[in-house]
């Protein structure tokens, strides 16, 4: 029998309050939103347009959509039952970035979509291989997927990019604050202060941002004058497939799956203050999951999807891990990211 933890404020199968939730939904988005540099990263290394980078981020925030809805399913097979939401994936970003060279976008598509498959039938044969991923093996894994991000994240928490090489001080400013805003108010506060410290800690970025100039009142009017909604179904260049891309994705699916197996295996210990072993059987739900989010952006022309550590980092910190209130907790944050990204 599950016991839930003394510390979590709103359990898996508890319902906090409409607005909670919605909040609680929206940081959930500011987290997810960091990973899409990455298909931003594929389109710029490919050589490809603003057009193409619009479509790519649009299309993998509607697959993160899907998968994050299947992964808090408990049916039949489907679903861990956790909110365990889906980020672009940075175990598949060399794989992506290969792929755009090597045949455009459409090898891209077709080769996410072939490895959402593999990693169906991968999560159906998952519970026979128990004995291949004891807990270290797990979280280095789940490190070394982490360490791939670390020279992205870097440079920007600088402000060092190839345009601008020396080291922005006031982003570092910026990055600084808003970093030490969310862990003081996480660690030293209490009730709604922690439970909403990433919302709270990104507003104090953005007005550092506006007051020291990184953010200027043009790019403001810029989102102002977005359309309000956008859905970037035409255009799509088609699918096709290379058997020299496959072991490519398969690294990156067998990458991904085991750094999924370790968000899941996080999230049946903070929701359980007995857990004691792997529940093989809700991993495998959790991975067929996983696989619905990669089939969903390769066919819809996105980029490959993965369980998100730092969101699961999030419930922890905040000690919400709600699923409950679906259409507001997932779906409505999830049509956020669908219809919120300028074209």
């Amino acid at each position: 029998m599950v016991t839930r933890p003394a510390n979590l404020l709103y359990g898996v199968d508890d319902t906090p309050p409409f607005w909670t939730t919605l909040l609680l939904g929206l940081q959930h988005v500011g987290i997810f939103a960091i990973s899409l540099i990455l298909p931003v990263i594929v389109i710029k290394e490919a050589g490809l347009g603003l057009e193409q980078a619009t479509r790519l981020v649009s299309i993998s925030m509607i697959a993160a959509g899907i998968g994050v809805i299947a992964q808090a399913l408990r049916r039949g097979p489907l679903g861990s039952g956790y909110l365990c939401p889906q980020v672009c994936g940075p175990s598949y970003l060399t794989a992506s970035i290969l792929a755009a060279k090597t045949g455009g976008l459409s090898l891209v598509f077709g080769m996410t979509l072939l490895t959402g498959v593999f990693e169906a039938a991968f999560s159906r044969v998952l519970r026979r291989l128990r004995f291949l991923f004891p807990a270290e093996v797990i979280g280095l894994i789940v490190a070394m997927v982490g360490i791939t991000v670390t020279k992205i994240a870097v440079g920007m928490f600088l402000g060092v990019s190839a345009e601008t090489p020396a080291m922005q001080h006031d982003e570092v400013l910026v990055a600084f604050v808003t970093l030490a805003t969310m862990v003081g108010l996480n660690v030293w506060s209490k009730g709604q202060l922690r439970l909403f410290c990433i919302l709270v800690g990104m507003a104090v970025g953005y007005a550092l941002s506006l007051a020291t100039g990184i953010l200027s009142p043009a790019h403001l009017q810029q989102v102002l004058d977005s359309d309000w909604a956008y859905l970037p179904l035409a255009g799509h260049p088609g699918w096709s497939f290379s058997v020299e891309m496959i072991l490519p994705f398969l690294i990156a699916m067998l990458c991904s799956s085991l750094k999924s197996i370790g968000d899941l295996t996080t999230c049946q210990k903070i929701n359980d203050s007995r857990w004691k072993r792997l529940d093989m059987h809700n991993i495998s739900r959790g991975i067929l999951a996983d696989s619905i989010g990669a089939m969903s952006s390769g066919a819809l022309g996105g980029m490959g999807q993965s369980t998100s550590s730092s969101n699961i980092g999030l419930s922890i910190a905040t000690g919400a891990t709600s699923r409950v209130s679906l259409p507001i907790k997932a779906s409505l944050p999830i049509t956020v990211r669908c219809f919120c990204l300028p074209s």
